[in-house]
């Protein structure tokens, strides 16, 4: 593409292009919308009842802000079809956004431990929505099942049978491993996470976020698929160097860690040393209407603050490609589809 029509209209052509996104969560995705729909279905009390005092909820201020919306947005779904609806409406934004390929995350175990949903309905209300996507976008979804690191070790195990459950049918590819990491390292999951792995489901952890190094170092002994944010290695150069040659890949989520603090200001984060220290880095939301982003905007961020061109955030997306859990076919599918809407707008990837 050549430098005049990239300054031309950068934001257009930065929206046209396709894209794939590995980390976004299911409940961090509810639009204020949708909060508000469903508290007036169930009448409940969450301290909020008109659309004016949704837009202010939905206002980010702070970290501690954002943990009560969040609670608050888990506490309003009830019931598998309002888990179907978040979905099925998270990939209709991506469908817009001309997002190909979608892993969402979704943690299970707050909806039976709280609300007593079987895990097979919650399952099974992925899957429908999964289904009505793709029949009515095209956009495939897939699903990484997320033990909340603060959870009872009993539930990690209950996730990862679930995720097995899921892997079988295909709509569930990983089991993830979130929540608070300080104190809660990935080896304290060992039998939880060598089950799903034993059974043909790959482990994407969060690590590397709210910890240093070596929460990364920790999750490595259970052979990641990927690494959900993992900013900090960058603190580490052996780490750097492992993590580019064993390929895995970092889901990096910029406008995120800005809001939790994980950064203090966007000039502090590395996403752009990541990628030049050779670590495959993709670009995510993490918790869109929470931190009032979405891909597009993600990847605008990547052009016009670190500095990609848009033949360098092609190769990105390429390889986020290559780092979907998809079947080999499906992936090298989705790559074919990439490169032919890259060539189309004009966009040479090497």
């Amino acid at each position: 593409m050549s430098s005049s029509l990239c300054d031309a209209d950068l934001s257009a052509v930065v929206a046209a292009m396709p894209k794939v996104e590995l980390h976004v969560h299911v409940e961090g995705s509810m639009r204020p919308e949708t909060f508000l729909r469903l508290v007036r279905k169930h009448r409940l009390d969450l301290g909020v009842t008109t659309e004016r005092e949704v837009r202010e909820l939905f206002r980010f201020r702070d970290f501690a802000h954002f943990l009560d919306l969040y609670e608050r947005c888990t506490a309003a779904i009830r019931e598998p079809d309002d888990i179907a609806l978040i979905t099925y409406e998270l990939g209709l934004r991506a469908h817009g956004q001309n997002v190909l390929h979608l892993e969402a995350t979704y943690s299970p175990g707050p909806r039976y431990r709280g609300r007593g949903i079987p895990y097979d309905e919650q399952l099974d209300a992925l899957s429908r929505a999964a289904e009505r996507v793709l029949a009515d976008t095209g956009v495939r979804m897939r699903f990484v099942l997320d033990h909340v690191r603060g959870e009872p070790l009993d539930e990690c195990l209950e996730v990862a049978a679930m995720c097995v459950a899921g892997a079988r049918t295909g709509v569930v590819v990983g089991l993830g491993l979130g929540g608070f990491e300080p104190g809660r390292p990935a080896s304290l999951f060992a039998e939880a996470i060598r089950y799903a792995t034993g059974n043909g489901v790959a482990f994407v952890p969060h690590a590397g976020e709210a910890v240093g190094p070596e929460g990364i170092w920790d999750c490595l002994a259970f052979d990641p698929a990927r690494i959900g944010h993992g900013i900090r290695a960058v603190e580490d150069s052996d780490l750097l160097a492992v993590l580019r040659d064993r390929r895995i890949p970092l889901e990096v989520c910029p406008t995120s860690n800005l809001r939790t603090g994980t950064v203090r200001d966007l000039r502090d984060h590395p996403l752009r040393r990541l990628w030049e220290a050779g670590v495959p880095v993709t670009v995510n939301t993490d918790d869109p209407s929470m931190f009032h982003t979405d891909l597009t905007d993600e990847h605008r961020l990547a052009v016009t603050h670190f500095g990609f061109g848009v033949a360098e955030l092609a190769a990105m997306t390429l390889a986020g490609a290559d780092s979907a859990l998809s079947p080999e076919p499906d992936r090298q599918d989705l790559g074919r589809r990439l490169r032919a809407e890259f060539a189309a707008l004009g966009i040479n990837v090497h």
